[in-house]
């Protein structure tokens, strides 16, 4: 939020965040909330990843060297606990080790930031776990066709295990794990792992994305779009609504198939707006198509869950999805929307974009392009499938 605002009170309120976060840095590395001997259960590694993506963005914001720093200290430190011949990643936490193998992409940040082999070394062992026995099998599963909501049976205590180790349907887990397996990609070119992502989010487009653009019952893949006229108990969870836009963000980005800027739009216009009080000052947990929306519950003994965290990161990502570079000489316009932004080419110059809109109430779309100085370039405009 703060690239796009550039504003100081909210960069002192990131800056006495990060204070805090490092404030409470253990001498062995460790930053969360487990006591020693419970460290690696639950949500320990869950958290510790949301700890990395923390310390990480804002070193990308201001380049101090002592939040990289602590970002190490906190991977090295879950090196000596989890490995080959340690602790096996998805043996840990819940639902086959996709909440904590989702670390999986502040790891390769780290290695990005700081060209350390060790950290690519760890990413690709969190990868090779996944195809164990106690794994998620994310990569042999999308590749066999299995559905997301049958991946693994469905637990037969159902409320006492429902959230557990067992449980392979996870929906944001499981999808912020893939969003991990695109940066491995990224880095080592393996079609594999692209393609292992676009069949999963193909079937999860087929089979689980309801009308209103989100998916999941009880935080779970379910064959919902199938389902989505029947009662179901807490559907259209917001981190699902959120990581489901990231992760057709992410596939944009890569292959600029116009089919996930279409899921993001339809997502955004549906079922994230509707996650949000009238006045903003809630985000609702669960969206359902019909009936009340819930708050959800407060988490960890804070007035506070994980979809009020979350559904300001969907809103956040909007203006970058809006409007895109692609390459040296390419502007995709993705979001019709009143907007206004500068892009910088890669001759240096900019190109100013101003829309006036009331898209989607109408289909009139004016789109104002204002070089400074000449240029050539590609100005490439969405069609929307539904269109």
């Amino acid at each position: 939020s703060y690239q796009y605002t550039q504003d100081p009170v909210l960069m002192d309120s990131i800056r006495s965040g990060v204070n805090n976060l490092l404030g409470s840095q253990l001498a062995n590395g460790y930053i969360g909330n487990y006591s020693p001997q419970a460290q690696l259960q639950q949500w320990d590694i869950w958290g510790r990843k949301y700890s990395m993506l923390g310390l990480l963005a804002y070193y990308d914001l201001t380049g101090d060297k002592t939040t990289l720093n602590a970002c190490r200290r906190m991977a090295d430190h879950l090196m000596t606990q989890v490995g080959t011949g340690k602790v096996s990643i998805v043996t840990t936490g819940n639902y086959r080790g996709m909440a904590s193998s989702s670390i999986l992409e502040p790891v390769l940040f780290l290695y990005k930031r700081t060209d350390d082999a060790r950290y690519l070394d760890f990413a690709k062992y969190i990868v090779s776990e996944w195809e164990t026995e106690f794994g998620p099998q994310l990569i042999s599963k999308a590749e066999t066709g299995i559905p997301v909501g049958d991946r693994f049976p469905h637990p037969v205590k159902l409320q006492k295990s429902w959230f557990s180790p067992e449980n392979g349907q996870k929906a944001y887990e499981m999808m912020s794990c893939y969003e991990g397996l695109l940066e491995l990609y990224k880095i080592t070119g393996n079609q594999q792992y692209l393609s292992a992502v676009e069949q999963t989010v193909r079937n999860i487009i087929d089979m689980e994305i309801n009308i209103a653009g989100s998916g999941s019952a009880f935080e779970c893949w379910y064959h919902g779009r199938d389902l989505q006229t029947r009662p179901a108990y807490h559907t259209m969870e917001t981190c699902v609504t959120m990581t489901w836009m990231k992760l057709c963000q992410t596939l944009l980005c890569l292959t600029g198939n116009p089919l996930y800027a279409d899921q993001i739009e339809k997502t955004a216009y549906n079922a994230l707006l509707a996650s949000m009080k009238g006045d903003a000052s809630q985000i609702a947990k669960y969206s359902p198509l019909e009936g009340q929306r819930h708050a959800g519950e407060d988490q960890c003994d804070m007035h506070i869950n994980c979809c009020i965290a979350n559904g300001p990161r969907a809103f956040a990502l909007l203006p970058q999805f809006a409007i895109m570079k692609s390459g040296d000489k390419g502007i995709y316009l993705n979001l019709y929307t009143d907007y206004s932004g500068n892009i910088q080419l890669s001759s240096k110059k900019f190109v100013k974009i101003v829309q006036t809109t009331n898209y989607p109430a109408d289909g009139i779309i004016n789109i104002n392009v204002d070089v400074a100085k000449p240029d050539n370039f590609t100005l490439a405009l969405r069609i929307p499938s539904w269109s």
